[in-house]
Parts: C-alpha cells; sequence; structure tokens
C-alpha cells in the first residue's frame, strides 16, 4: 500500500463474475481475514483493519476475527456505518482508495464514488492486488463443461439467443455482455463445476447485432458434446483470455447490467454508447417454464425421500444411543442424497447445528468445534442439492429426545415450543397467500414476519430468495425481504419460504420450504393474482408445535400439507421409514 501511495484497500467477497460462491483462487477476503462467509468487505488501512457483515454472520465473525487485528463492524445495527460511510470519516482528503477493479460491479462504483468525493478522496481500480503476495494461489478451475438436453430445460440455446437478441433490439443496444456465470450457463444449456456448490464454469459471453455469440472459456475442458450444443446453436467459442480484446471492439452501443458487470469491463466502453438496464436474461431464467417446473416436481419428491429417510434414521439413531456430532449428521443426510443417481452435488454446505449453533444463521460445523448430538436438544438442519433436474433448499428444526423423556424438552428450552409455533403460523401465512402478480417481494415479507411481530419477535435475515434450475441456489432478481428492490414476483419463479428465530446460546428455529409460483386461475376483474405452490415435501416436527396456538385454518394447511407428503413419499420408502412417515404426518387437528 505504500509503495502504491495507498491510504485504504477495499476486499469484498466477490470474483470478476459477481457470483456469491467464488472458485478457491479468487477468495481473497477469506486469505486475508480468515473469514469465509458469503458476505462480507474488509477494509485495510495502514493503522486498522475491518471486516464488515451482516446479521447473519455475527456470531461466526466474531469467533473467526478473535485474537485479530480485525475489528467487527455489524451492517445494520445500531448506528454502525457501511464502509464507504467509515472511510470517508476516517481518512483525510487527498487520500486514495484502491479496490480490484475486476471484482466490484459498475453499480457499487456508482454508489461509492460519491460518498468517497464528497470527503475528498480518490477511488481508484488496481489490477490484483493479492497475486504477489498470495504464494500458494489456487489456479483457475479447468472442470469440464457440458450440455444438458432440450428435454430437460424445455428451450434450446438458440431460442433463447434469439429472444436475447429481440430484447436488444428493443434496448436500442448492437452489443450486449454477460458476465454472470449462472445466466451463460442457463443461456446455453451448458453446466460445469468451477464454482463450489454451483454447476457453472469461468466464462464470458458476448452478442451481437452484427455477428455469432462468442462464448469466451478454456476451450479444452469443453466437451465434444457441449462443442456440437454450441455450434447447433450458432456460437462461437474463444479461450478466456481473449474476452478483453474483444470487448474493445464490440460495436457500440453495447447493453450492460450495472449489477452484474464489473467496474473493470464498463470502463472499456464509452459511457455515451452504454444502455444500463438488467440484463434480460436474468428474468427470463427466473419464471421456470413448464419443462423445467415439473423437473423440479420430480427433484424435489426423491429430495423429500432423502430427507425423511434421513429424519427416521436420526430418530433411530438417537433411541440407539449413537455418539453423534453436527458433521455426521450433515454427512449422513449427503449420504441419502448421494445414493439418487441424478445427484450432481450438496447446493451449499450444509448448516448443521445443535442448540446455540442453530443460532449461528449460517453457522458452519468444523471438526474442531462440531457439537455433539446429547438429548435433550434442538437440532437445525439447512441444506439443499443439485440433481441434473433442479436445485432444493430446505431446512428443518426437530426435536431431539429420547423416548419418554420429551418433558425433558421443555424444562431445557422453556418457550421453545412457543417460538416454533410462531414460525410455522407466519410460514404458514407466507404459503397461503394469494397476491396480484407484480408485486415486489419486499411488499410480502411482512406477512411472514406478522405473528412474530405481535410477540416482540422478529428475525435478521430476509424471508425468501429466488433458486435456480440446476442453478444457484440463490437467484435474482426476486427476492422476499425488506429493502429489497422492485422486481415483481411472477408467474413461474421459485422462491423460498423460510422464517426463523433465533436464541443466541440456545437454539435457532427455521422452516424452509421452496414455492413456485403460479396464476390463480379464477378470473378477476382486478388483474391476474399468484400464490405459491409448497415444493418441499418433508414432515414439520409437531413435537415442538403448541397446538392451542394455531388457528382452525392453520391446523387444516398444516395437516393436508402432512397428507401430501405421506401420499406422495410413502409408497417409495422401506417400511421402517413409512412406519415413521405416518406418525410423523398424522393429524394434528
Amino acid at each position: 500500500m505504500a509503495r502504491h501511495d495507498l491510504s485504504a484497500l477495499i476486499v469484498p467477497s466477490a470474483d470478476p463474475h459477481q457470483g456469491e460462491y467464488v472458485p478457491s483462487r479468487f477468495m481473497t477476503r477469506a486469505f486475508v481475514s480468515g473469514f469465509a462467509g458469503s458476505a462480507g468487505t474488509v477494509v485495510i488501512t495502514p493503522d486498522e483493519a475491518g471486516l464488515w457483515t451482516d446479521s447473519r454472520y455475527f456470531l461466526e465473525a466474531e469467533e473467526v476475527l478473535r485474537g485479530t487485528p480485525f475489528r467487527l463492524f455489524r451492517l445494520h445495527s445500531g448506528d454502525t456505518p457501511d464502509y464507504p460511510q467509515w472511510l470517508a470519516s476516517t481518512l483525510g482528503p487527498g487520500s486514495r482508495v484502491a479496490v480490484d477493479g475486476q471484482v466490484v460491479t459498475l453499480a457499487w462504483h456508482q454508489r461509492t464514488l460519491p460518498v468517497l468525493a464528497q470527503a475528498k478522496i480518490d477511488l481508484v481500480a488496481v489490477e490484483d492486488p493479492f497475486d504477489q503476495i498470495w504464494q500458494d494461489r489456487p489456479g483457475f478451475p479447468a472442470e469440464p463443461v457440458y450440455p444438458l438436453s432440450g428435454q430437460i430445460t424445455g428451450r434450446s440455446a438458440r431460442e433463447k439467443l434469439e429472444s436475447l437478441q429481440k430484447e436488444m433490439e428493443h434496448q436500442g443496444a448492437r452489443s450486449h455482455v454477460i458476465s454472470t456465470l449462472d445466466d451463460i450457463a442457463w443461456i446455453l444449456n451448458l453446466r460445469g463445476s468451477d464454482v463450489p456448490f454451483n454447476p457453472v464454469f469461468l466464462a464470458y459471453l458476448t452478442l451481437s447485432q452484427e455477428a455469432a455469440p462468442t462464448l469466451f472459456t478454456a476451450p479444452d475442458r469443453v466437451t465434444s458434446e457441449a462443442r456440437e450444443a454450441l455450434a447447433a446453436a450458432g456460437v462461437e467459442l474463444r479461450a478466456y483470455g481473449d474476452f478483453g480484446d474483444h470487448l474493445r471492439r464490440l460495436p457500440e452501443p453495447v447493453l450492460l447490467d450495472p449489477e452484474r458487470t464489473s467496474w473493470t469491463v464498463a470502463s472499456q466502453i464509452s459511457p455515451r454508447e452504454v444502455r444500463l438496464t438488467q440484463q434480460p436474461s436474468t428474468g427470463m431464467k427466473a419464471r421456470k417454464n413448464r419443462t423445467e417446473a415439473a423437473h423440479l416436481r420430480e427433484a424435489h419428491r426423491r429430495d423429500g425421500l432423502a430427507m425423511v429417510r434421513f429424519l427416521a434414521w436420526l430418530e433411530r439413531a438417537v433411541e440407539g444411543d449413537e455418539s453423534l456430532n453436527e458433521l455426521d449428521l450433515a454427512g449422513k443426510l449427503q449420504e441419502f442424497r448421494r445414493a439418487d443417481p441424478r445427484y450432481v452435488s450438496d447446493s451449499f454446505s450444509a448448516i448443521s447445528g445443535i442448540n446455540g449453533n442453530g443460532a449461528i444463521v449460517h453457522y458452519s460445523a468444523t471438526p474442531e468445534r462440531a457439537a455433539s448430538l446429547t438429548p435433550p436438544a434442538i437440532y437445525l438442519i439447512d441444506s439443499g442439492a443439485q440433481y441434473q433436474d433442479g436445485t432444493t433448499d430446505i431446512t428443518r428444526t426437530v426435536a431431539i429426545t429420547r423416548p419418554g423423556e420429551t418433558a425433558d424438552l421443555a424444562r431445557a428450552f422453556p418457550g421453545v415450543e412457543r417460538d416454533f409455533t410462531l414460525v410455522l403460523k407466519g410460514h404458514i401465512a407466507l404459503a397461503t397467500l394469494i397476491f396480484p402478480e407484480g408485486t415486489p417481494g419486499r411488499e410480502i415479507d411482512a406477512i411472514a414476519r406478522t405473528p412474530l411481530w405481535r410477540e416482540l419477535r422478529n428475525y435478521g435475515h430476509g424471508t425468501g430468495h429466488g433458486v435456480g434450475f440446476f442453478l444457484n441456489v440463490h437467484e435474482g432478481p426476486q427476492r422476499i425481504a425488506p429493502g429489497s428492490s422492485d422486481a415483481p414476483l411472477q408467474e413461474g419463479m421459485i422462491c423460498s419460504n423460510e422464517p426463523g428465530l433465533y436464541r443466541p446460546g440456545l437454539y435457532g428455529i427455521r422452516i424452509e420450504n421452496l414455492v413456485h409460483l403460479t396464476t390463480v386461475p379464477e378470473p378477476s376483474p382486478f388483474g391476474t393474482f399468484l400464490r405459491f405452490e409448497t415444493l418441499s415435501l418433508c414432515p414439520i416436527d409437531r413435537n415442538l408445535i403448541d397446538r392451542e396456538l394455531l388457528t382452525p385454518q392453520e391446523r387444516e394447511w398444516l395437516d393436508q400439507y402432512h397428507r401430501r407428503v405421506c401420499e406422495t413419499l410413502g409408497g417409495d420408502l422401506s417400511r421402517e421409514d413409512r412406519s415413521w412417515l405416518e406418525r410423523a404426518t398424522a393429524p394434528i387437528s
């Protein structure tokens, strides 16, 4: 920093493709700080260092940063300033703040520059500042790139490219640059494994009204089947390193998404010749077609079988007094999922938390700190899988007791049944909601929180996120969260429904199902209305429910859901597991 006359260095959690999960080569923030959560930014000055992260990671960050020079800044907590404001108030006029321009977006630059400029601080782009000091830095991933058939995707790559070309014409653009890996994979019906838990591959894609679409990735790892698919779609294949030169020769105007294009890429194009808008593929990808929706239902059916087998096994393991910890439990669930021939990987690192660890929203067990399962206990398992025909994400919170000792749970965790039932009421309220098409997710977030708010309880994360089709487990543009964007909820989208409640040091509660937005068939003079089709199939633990807190309508919803779970899954289970499922889904009314 001194050699380059820098007053501060910003280190985000990002890569040149703006992904939430990044290949190990680009995990610079974790390299510097040791904190590997999916959200957080490090700032380093000559005198101090700080990590900014949100409530999902407060407890984890405290543990990781303890004994280090890093100070934890809790975002959205009290009057904690975000790092641009902190830099503006901490550094003097004439200071120079650096960031790798490849890993921040144009929109980030547009938001951050005025804050620093007002304090007369310069914001400068540097190229990969850790390349010289990260001695054992991982190389670029080079996993195979392979195609998906039209029977899985429902639309060919050529059809998707033609739709994008029409949208470019509508926007008055002659070219379009796409950096985000899930968009590229979706458009071209290709998949890879360059990024942990996400079946994507490092690449750029350019479209032009005057030339063939061009994919930039390592050509030698593209399978012959994928090459044939690209040729059939009229797509040229070039080396990843050729992208920069090609970018500067694109015909203008160029369509760019400021939230998904790096500052470095955008700076190569004249500002007067840029069309800034959400890239069209993002919305297209979010609205699943009928083929994708049908495959997702089937993937969730099989994922439900894995969950039921796991929970039935867990009950027997507790009765048999087996010695198990959080990693053992997550590994066993993965074992059940791996038995599916269409399983590819987990969709994220499972959050397997016993008692107080369940209150750490994005907890990650390690061999050194994995808690042992000792009844009575509250166990939270948030997990999912990538199948060749869909992506899953589900959370269940379960009571762990030995036979005849259920009363011990209430003594060990007073109030847990009330907490759990309030979360369940919020989950049901959202699951049964009917609302006008085009409603932003932020406008329905409070529906799931209201039962908790009435009793002065809340949770610090969003209620729902979008989910891809055999793609990223977190997908936009839709979110169900306070303060989220204006992105409308539309037919075909997949969202999570996951209210929660967390008591640090005691337990965490979250109930998560994935839901599919469908149109209400009845016509209305007030327009089109949407409702949620619940995709996830797994019992909700009746042992944690205070029946008296549920309305008759809520009890009926739970019984209908459990009846559907039992009828859909029961025929594919062993006699032992089916017996467990029948008990777990018995009527509560």
